[in-house]
């Protein structure tokens, strides 16, 4: 299971606030995370990290692959032609 994080300290770790995990958790989006009690929200340090490396890509190719598609990837991706 590995260390339980705070929201606010998964946040630091991922360099996002805390509204966008709290969307993220709303959307289904993000690292697994668990419920203590009422609002006490946990996340593990391990389903972090299996968040990270499975985002993880070396190129806009190897993501696509994987079929995912962001808003200005396209945009990005036609500036470096």
């Amino acid at each position: 299971m590995g260390k339980l994080l705070k929201p606010q300290e998964v946040a630091d770790l991922l360099g996002v606030s805390t509204y966008t995990l709290l969307e993220w958790r709303r959307s289904g989006f993000g690292p697994r995370w668990l419920r203590l009690r009422g609002n006490d929200l946990r996340y593990s340090s391990v389903a972090v990290a299996e968040f990270v490396s499975s985002r993880e890509v070396s190129s806009l190719a190897e993501e696509r692959a994987k079929g995912r598609r962001y808003n200005g990837a396209a945009e990005t991706a036609a500036g470096f032609r």
